[in-house]
């Protein structure tokens, strides 16, 4: 049964999450936000997907945010374990938003009406989700499918600006959130074989595997949860999908991605001969001011 987090109960089940990492450090990341509003072409560059993904996320606001622990064998805290952040911030009124993409939300179950009033304000949670989920002590592994719009309305809230200008920024700032420790298992299943080399969709991949769906679609802990269950199924099939060769990569920018771990490497190797001088999310001087404190 996934926990609505709420307003009200927001530090209580953010310490609840924090007191839990230790034993379960991979963390299933799913998102649900009001459809795109500039689209993309099916055989555009990286770039042309960069620039048209941080169109979409700059302009509009995040309506939910699941979360799953599980453990590298699989096991959640308990059985059915997620976590769903709901938003108060998107007014489907005034923001923008795809009105057919709200649609399918309105009929999945989610009630807009009662985010704007006991929703989490993005803001106060980017505060606890950067220093409890992103800076926690205990090495975390981050599962995603298709993960790229994910990845970047997580980096906007944490930072509270803008994406990056260009793609190459964006990678390098999404290893700076999320370490060396990312995975999109839409990129891996292109390598696994009977996966329709990486076409399939979250449910479509869930039948091939022969998983059954908790729960209703398109609410971000339950697609949250079907993504720690196809990433344990993929492991056991296919016993190299943390290889390297995976981490980092995600699904529609392959090339730019593999790129960057190329020039990190080799920053890294010249680096090992200088004295070290790293400074941890150096991208967010400041970030660590409170919002439960006055300015």
């Amino acid at each position: 049964m996934a926990i609505n987090v709420w307003k009200d109960n927001l530090v209580e089940q953010v310490d609840v999450i924090l007191r839990l990492r230790g034993s379960f450090p991979y963390v299933a990341i799913d998102t649900e936000f009001p459809g795109f509003i500039r689209s993309t072409p099916r055989h555009a560059s990286e770039e042309e997907r960069y620039d048209d993904m941080k169109y979409n996320v700059d302009h509009m606001r995040l309506i939910q945010l699941g979360l799953t622990l599980f453990d590298k064998d699989g096991n959640t805290p308990w059985p059915g374990c997620c976590w769903q952040f709901n938003f108060s911030d998107f007014d489907p009124d005034t923001d923008a938003c795809s009105e057919d993409s709200i649609e399918l939300l309105l009929h999945s179950g989610h009630n807009l009406q009662k985010n704007q009033r006991d929703g989490v304000d993005a803001y106060r949670c980017s505060y606890l989700l950067c220093v409890k989920l992103f800076r926690h002590p205990h090495k975390s592994k981050y599962i995603t499918f298709h993960g790229l719009y994910d990845v970047a309305f997580l980096i906007q809230m944490i930072t509270r600006a803008p994406l990056p200008n260009t793609l190459n920024e964006f990678l390098v700032l999404t290893r700076s959130v999320f370490g060396d420790d990312l995975y999109d298992i839409k990129y891996i299943s292109r390598f696994c074989e009977g996966l329709h080399e990486g076409k399939a969709g979250l449910l479509t991949l869930s039948k091939l595997l022969e998983l059954e769906p908790v729960g209703i679609r398109h609410q971000a802990a339950y697609d949250s949860l079907l993504i720690r269950a196809i990433f344990n199924k993929m492991k056991q099939l296919w016993f190299d999908i943390e290889d390297e060769r995976f981490v980092s990569v995600l699904y529609g920018l392959e090339n730019n991605c593999m790129k960057s771990k190329k020039r990190k490497s080799s920053t890294v190797a010249v680096a090992a001969s200088s004295p070290p001088q790293v400074q941890p999310f150096q991208h967010y001087r400041g970030l660590l001011a409170s919002p439960f404190q006055a300015h």
